[in-house]
């Protein structure tokens, strides 16, 4: 009864949740619905990842090529005059905090030992929380591992030391799960890290969530894997409350991610984010806006 109706469509952070099947059923079912898209990183042809055929010749696909003509344009520059979000700062460190050039590798030990140098200091003394943006789900398990031995060491060398809460999240093998495997469709890094040695993946993410079930007094698992992603995000957020209201143990400190919190997830207590991996164009973009929202009362 609604296939013929006069409808409106509205879509937020279009950049990448219209670029499939879904947009294309919708458009096929309500033939006389207008879309309208917003966007803080629209597609350009520079930046396009995702291709489509059209008879024998096959072209990627912008965000004017799903809504067509830009009705209107309020750049993040306008967004950071206007005070409406904070500006960026970024800085390169290795171990003993010594500057870098940018593109220098390093060893993960060195990045691990320069965050929990300076996070008390980038942190506000821990009234912020943080990301870390690695490469891949190897890298981010590893990056987890490392903390967990670093500062299971310093707590052995300094009884009043206080750790940082560390949690870490990537999507498991969607080995049928259909609800993963369309949250995957938004991972491309995730999706296609767990293609290789997917058993391995998941029991290296088992144990993770072990430990953070041991830590906040839950129980997820991997056939619960949604409810943690909830968990992890509310803990973030939770982050607004002082030690008072809830204690710093159960809160997070830091969140390793690959492709996960990295688009679409706002916190404003999210503020410094940690980067060992390559981004650019929208990726760039999109990563550093998590940091940017500015705190209010």
């Amino acid at each position: 009864p609604l296939r013929d109706k006069r409808m409106v469509f509205i879509f937020d952070e279009c950049h990448r949740s219209q670029f499939g099947e879904n947009h294309r059923a919708i458009r096929e079912c309500f033939p006389n619905a207008q879309l309208f898209g917003f966007t803080g990183t629209p597609i350009f042809p520079e930046n396009a990842t995702y291709r489509t055929i059209e008879g024998e010749a096959a072209r990627m696909v912008t965000t004017a090529d799903i809504f067509g003509k830009q009705l209107h344009a309020y750049t993040i520059t306008h967004a950071i005059d206007d005070g409406n979000v904070l500006r960026f700062h970024v800085d390169y460190f290795k171990g003993g905090g010594a500057p870098i050039k940018p593109g220098e590798a390093l060893a993960k030990q060195a990045v691990v030992e320069a965050i929990l140098a300076r996070h008390d200091k980038a942190s506000n003394r821990r009234r912020f929380n943080a990301l870390l943006a690695t490469a891949s789900i190897d890298d981010a398990i590893a990056y987890y591992d490392l903390f967990k031995a670093l500062q299971a060491q310093k707590q052995a060398e300094n009884g009043d030391y206080l750790p940082l809460n560390v949690a870490c999240i990537f999507s498991p093998p969607a080995e049928g799960n259909r609800d993963v495997a369309q949250l995957q469709e938004d991972l491309p890094q995730e999706k296609a890290d767990n293609r290789k040695e997917p058993n391995r993946k998941k029991e290296a993410l088992k144990a993770i969530m072990a430990d953070y079930n041991r830590q906040y007094g839950v129980n997820f698992d991997i056939g619960t894997f949604d409810l943690y992603y909830q968990d992890v995000q509310k803990r973030i957020k939770d982050q607004k409350y002082p030690n008072s209201d809830l204690p710093h143990d159960k809160k997070i400190d830091l969140t390793i991610v690959v492709d996960m919190l990295l688009t679409g997830f706002d916190s404003q207590y999210i503020n410094p984010l940690y980067v060992d991996r390559h981004l650019k164009y929208h990726g760039l973009i999109q990563a550093f806006s998590r940091t940017n929202r500015v705190l209010h009362g």
